[in-house]
């Protein structure tokens, strides 16, 4: 039995003797490394498996084209467009069992755009300086990655990096041998997308359904809604109930909860079953800034902050009623059965007692007149978070899967 392998990927001109010593500790384990040259720079100083320059012929290319680029973004898209068309390859032909990356915030952030293009079920693995840097969860990504801090820098060998090094080898050597089995379940599975303000809705979803499917929910403050339909993509799901699909408002609006521009269509261009409703879609999210910061900006607009650094914004009626056709073009993409609920009495939790009803109707009437006719609006006298509402989401659920 041919054995398994581990790509290694980091910039080899400066990190050879690390990937040396990580390449020797995998292949005691078993296992077959191999080394993934992502550097543009000078020349490797260890033994190269995958060079820049199969990297570049992979994204339609060649080294010294890559090379001659005056922009350092232009080498760095070029890099990740084809070390994730190698690896995705190698990976789809059975020859790809783990993936651990390895550097500072450069290699990490170029690391980081190979991994989200992976499979979900490929181990993956960052050793970096970066683990520790603000910001540092932007590196996580869709599709699965974890990260270990290397302490010291990774440069040149020594007691403390040997450690860290030691300890990197054996935790991707250890995902990689618990193989990712694909669930087996009785029941189809589901989707649904939440988050605070309709937990009510998708914990009544849950209980009504769950003698029936298995349901999933995923938290909709961006990178888990792309894992969200990236699994949708890969045909985990039956069905998908779409609760919060407002990181389509947020980046139309500059808002801090985003996703990904494929929000909302992949499901459809799938033709998996759907059932949408606008939690959020007549607002949109401020993080990191005081009320006393953020008030001035907001030029009289309503806002609600759920602690000292989270605000939520709100559209004005003529906003919400001129964003419909945003979400109307995506839906229309829909090749399966899709319904659209709304609520007539808000759109999140905390509307139960004010809401825009006239921003609602010029909503419902925009969205109307753009949607295609085989996917019906139905309008549904009550708040998003009540269990009137969740029960007309059941039953047109129950519909689509029909």
């Amino acid at each position: 039995m041919e054995k398994k392998t581990i790509a290694i990927i980091s910039s080899l001109d400066t990190k050879g003797a690390a990937v040396d010593y990580l390449k020797d500790l995998i292949a005691k384990e078993g296992y077959k490394p191999i080394a993934v040259d992502i550097g543009y720079g000078g020349q490797a100083t260890c033994k190269v498996d995958v060079s820049i320059d199969d990297i570049a012929k992979a994204a339609g290319s060649n080294a010294e084209k890559l090379r001659g680029l005056k922009e350092r973004r232009e080498m760095i898209d070029l890099v990740a467009k084809g070390s994730a068309a190698l690896l995705k390859g190698l990976h789809d032909a059975g020859r790809l069992d783990g993936v651990l990356a390895l550097g500072g915030m450069s290699n990490t952030t170029l690391a980081a755009d190979i991994m989200k293009e992976l499979p979900i079920a490929l181990p993956k693995l960052i050793l970096s300086t970066g683990a520790s840097m603000p910001g540092s969860h932007r590196f996580f990504g869709p599709t699965g990655v974890t990260m270990m801090h290397s302490v010291v820098d990774i440069g040149a060998l020594n007691g403390l990096l040997r450690f860290q090094l030691t300890r990197a080898a054996s935790t991707i050597c250890g995902m990689v041998r618990s193989d990712f089995v694909p669930p087996e379940h009785a029941l189809p599975m589901v989707a649904i997308s939440t988050y605070g303000y309709t937990e009510n809705c998708s914990q009544y979803l849950a209980e009504a359904l769950k003698n029936t499917y298995e349901t999933v929910t995923f938290h909709a403050s961006g990178i888990p809604e792309v894992t969200m339909e990236k699994l949708v993509e890969d045909g985990l799901f039956a069905g998908i109930i779409d609760l919060v699909p407002s990181s389509i408002t947020n980046a139309v609006f500059g808002g801090g909860r985003t996703s990904w521009d494929r929000r909302l269509e992949v499901a459809g261009e799938k033709g998996i079953p759907q059932v949408v409703a606008p939690a959020g879609v007549n607002t949109y999210s401020r993080t990191g800034v005081t009320e006393e910061v953020l008030v001035p900006q907001l030029k009289g607009r309503k806002y609600y902050f759920m602690d000292s650094q989270r605000a939520t914004v709100w559209l004005s009626s003529e906003e919400l009623g001129d964003v419909a056709s945003v979400y109307a073009a995506k839906l229309n993409k829909a090749k399966g059965p899709c319904k659209f609920l709304v609520p007539l009495r808000g759109w999140l939790s905390i509307e139960r007692e004010s809401y825009d009803s006239s921003g609602i109707l010029l909503f419902i009437d925009s969205l109307q007149k753009k949607l295609k006719p085989e996917i019906e609006l139905r309008v549904i006298d009550a708040n998003i978070d009540e269990a009137a509402f969740a029960e007309a989401v059941v039953e047109a659920f129950r519909e689509v899967m029909a």
